[in-house]
C-alpha cells in the first residue's frame, strides 16, 4: 500500500529537461539554519542527490543553529559575492533574513525557500510540507492516546520559523475541536535542540505531575521529552512529534511514541533544487510546491517507503 500521493509530480521530481542547459555547471548556494537537525540532513540529501542528476554544482553553509540569524545573513552575503546561479534558503528567521534575500534577487540571483522560508514575496519558488496539517494529524493522535482528556504541553518549536507556527496552531485549533477536555498547560518556543527539550520536560514533570501528554515540533525534541520522562519514572505520558528520523523510528518501534506526522522531506529538497535550476536558468518555475503530511504509528511505521522522507542513516553532508 502506497501511503504517499505527489501532489505535483512535475513539481515534486522534474527532470533535468525543466530548462535550457548552461554552458557550465550551475552553482546553487544552500543556506540552513543547521545541519546538526536530522530535518535539515535530510533536506541535504535530497538536495544533493538531485544535484548529481541534474550536474549542479552546490555552495552548503550551516548557519549552526536556529538562532543564529546574523551569521547566516553573513553567509548569504557571501554567496552574493560569489555570484552563485541561485539560492535556496531555509531561514533562521523569516523576517530577521528578508533583507540579504531581497538583496540576492536585486543582484539578480533568484532565491528559494524551502520549508522555513524568508518573509517576502519576492521567492522564485517556495517549497514546503503541509505544516498545518502536520499539527493537526498530531492532535487527533494524542487526543484519542490520551482518552480524550486531560494536560498536554506543547513543545512548540522556535520562533520566527513559519512551520513551527503553523504546526502548533493546527495542533491548537484541532485540538479545540476533537477534545475540549484536554488542557493546555504550557507551550515553550524552544529551539530544536534536544538537550533543551529533555531539560525544559524535566521542568514540566516537577511543575505538572497530572501531565498526560506531549506535543512535540520536531523527532529531535520528542527524544528529550521522552528521555526526561523515563527517567522521571512517567513513560505513561504519551508523546507526538513530527519528522521521522532514524532516532523516531526507533523510538516508534519501541513505543516510546504515540505517532509522528511526516513530511517528503528529501523530496522536498529534490525539488529546491530543481526549481534552483529552473529558476537561474530561465526555465518554467512551480511558485510554490507543498507535500502531504502523512501520520506514523507504531503499527505502520515498518511498511513506509522512506526513500523521499528521510536521509540514509550513513548520510553526511
Amino acid at each position: 500500500m502506497k501511503l504517499f500521493r505527489a501532489v505535483s509530480l512535475a513539481a515534486l521530481l522534474l527532470s533535468t529537461a525543466i530548462a535550457p542547459a548552461l554552458a557550465a555547471e550551475p552553482v546553487i548556494g544552500v543556506s540552513v539554519p543547521n545541519l546538526g537537525s536530522s530535518f535539515w540532513i535530510s533536506v541535504l540529501y535530497g538536495v544533493d542527490t538531485a544535484a548529481k542528476a541534474d550536474k549542479a554544482k552546490l555552495i552548503t553553509l550551516s548557519a549552526g543553529g536556529d538562532a543564529n540569524s546574523s551569521q547566516q545573513i553573513s553567509q548569504i552575503q557571501d554567496l552574493i559575492q560569489r555570484k552563485v546561479d541561485a539560492i535556496i534558503v531555509g531561514a533562521t528567521n523569516g523576517d530577521a533574513v528578508k533583507a540579504i534575500v531581497e538583496r540576492a534577487v536585486a543582484a539578480g540571483i533568484p532565491v528559494v525557500g524551502i520549508s522555513s522560508p524568508p518573509n517576502t514575496d519576492k521567492l522564485a519558488a517556495m517549497v514546503s510540507a503541509d505544516h498545518y496539517d502536520m499539527g493537526k494529524l498530531q492532535a487527533e493522535c494524542l487526543a484519542k492516546a490520551i482518552g480524550g482528556k486531560g494536560e498536554v504541553a506543547m513543545m512548540a518549536g522556535p520562533t520566527g520559523q513559519a512551520w513551527s507556527d503553523l504546526r502548533a496552531q493546527g495542533f491548537r485549533d484541532t485540538l479545540a475541536k476533537v477534545a475540549p477536555n484536554v488542557k493546555i498547560v504550557a507551550e515553550s518556543r524552544l529551539a530544536d535542540n534536544r538537550n533543551a527539550a529533555l531539560t525544559t520536560a524535566d521542568d514540566w514533570i516537577q511543575r505538572f505531575p497530572d501531565l498526560s501528554g506531549v506535543y512535540s515540533a520536531t523527532d529531535d525534541m520528542a527524544a528529550g521529552v521522552v528521555s526526561a520522562l523515563k527517567s522521571a519514572g512517567k513513560g505513561s505520558v504519551k508523546v507526538s512529534a513530527s519528522n521521522l528520523s532514524p532516532t523516531a523510528q526507533q523510538m516508534l518501534k519501541d513505543g516510546d511514541l504515540a505517532c509522528t506526522s511526516i513530511q517528503q522531506i528529501v523530496a522536498q529538497g529534490k525539488a529546491a533544487l530543481d526549481q534552483a535550476i529552473a529558476a537561474a536558468t530561465k526555465g518554467k518555475v512551480d511558485a510554490k510546491v507543498v507535500t502531504p503530511a502523512v501520520l506514523v504509528t507504531p503499527d505502520n511505521v515498518g511498511s513506509i517507503d522512506l526513500s523521499l522522507v528521510v536521509a540514509p542513516a550513513d548520510y553526511r553532508p
